[in-house]
């Protein structure tokens, strides 16, 4: 019975030890070691080093030496995020450090060069060789284009400084500048066609906005100055082509489209064209006061006389075109002249 009581208790001892050591080896079998410099520039000496697992809840925690350098050689195998205490708050400086069997996970942490990093001046850890010398090169670029928007951006601002004070050759010259550095924005052009307009240089005027619309077709609105500096230089059919492809383009651009392009025809004199225009945009909008105003203008331009009266016969619809623009802009900017037009045409009937 001794015996046997023995031997159960050998027995037992020996399960309990293999209970305990093969656990050990399944668990405690890899680590993380490495370097650390402080965002002085040297070895960090007594600092915190937080390894956390994160496949599983577990927290470890060791000091560098003297000489900045940290390991902890009994982890279990499992994914850990490192983290490290600086300025006295606990920041992760490295994620997803996967431990292995037998061989400790080296893993050197350089505080100026995380901090370089964290400002896009220089590559994140872990990177290769190739995949630093892109970053690098990207950084650059992006350095590049900001400080090239900058520029621009501060000539936009001088432009407008300019055009507010009617110094139209001083901002034309300013933004030739921003269109000889840069050939990529359209508000680049439109403001420097905008410019030439206003110094009456139409042709100049017409080709910066061509190359604005190159760069954004579907902007109706460049289309249409397009049309009205061409019609300012006397080239009728092409602006006219310009406010009808702004009208395609853009519909809700339609009434400004056709409205500028019976001014256009109007000024030039050709009375029937510019009344057909303006009927077509009064079809769609009948509340257009300046619509009305300049249908009775075309209209009393073809006014004859009567030889034996010597009274003015406008055409039909004249006095009710200018009385329309009256009524629904009373006080507007072509109240003034509506009212002598109908003032001429009341003491010649």
């Amino acid at each position: 019975m001794k015996t046997m009581k023995r031997f159960s208790l050998l027995v037992g001892v020996a399960l309990l030890g293999a209970l305990m050591a093969v656990p050990a080896a399944a668990q405690f079998s890899g680590g993380i070691k490495g370097h650390v410099v402080g965002l002085d520039g040297k070895p960090m000496q007594k600092g915190e080093i937080t390894l956390l697992r994160t496949d599983m809840k577990a927290t470890y925690t060791v000091k560098t030496d003297k000489k900045g350098n940290f390991g902890h050689y009994a982890l279990p195998v499992g994914t850990y995020d490192i983290g490290l205490k600086v300025n006295g708050k606990d920041t992760v400086v490295e994620r997803g450090v996967k431990t292995v069997m037998g061989q400790p996970q080296v893993v050197n942490i350089n505080l100026p060069a995380l901090a370089a990093a964290e400002n896009g001046t220089a590559p994140p850890p872990g990177m290769s060789k190739e995949e630093a010398a892109a970053y690098e090169k990207k950084v650059k670029e992006e350095a590049a284009a900001n400080k090239k928007l900058g520029t621009l951006n501060t000539l936009l601002a001088q432009n407008k400084q300019f055009v507010d004070a009617k110094q139209y050759d001083q901002a034309i010259k300013v933004m030739e500048q921003a269109v000889a550095l840069d050939q990529t924005h359209d508000i680049l052009f439109a403001n420097l066609a905008e410019d030439y307009s206003q110094a009456k240089q139409y042709d100049k005027a017409a080709d910066a906005y061509q190359k604005a619309i190159a760069l954004k077709p579907a902007n109706a609105g460049y289309m249409i100055n397009l049309g009205t500096v061409l019609s300012k230089a006397g080239k009728v059919d092409e602006a006219n082509t310009e406010f009808a492809k702004a009208a395609a383009v853009d519909p809700t651009q339609a009434k400004m489209a056709m409205y500028n392009s019976g001014v256009v025809l109007l000024n030039q004199g050709n009375m029937d064209a510019a009344a057909a225009a303006f009927d077509k945009l009064l079809a769609i909008d009948p509340s257009n006061a300046d619509a009305w105003y300049y249908k009775g203008i075309c209209l009393l331009g073809k006014a004859t006389t009567d030889p034996k009266t010597n009274k003015l016969i406008p055409p039909a619809g004249t006095v009710e075109a200018l009385q329309k623009s009256l009524q629904l802009a009373p006080t507007g900017p072509n109240a003034a002249n509506a009212k002598a037009a109908l003032q001429t045409l009341k003491g010649g009937q």
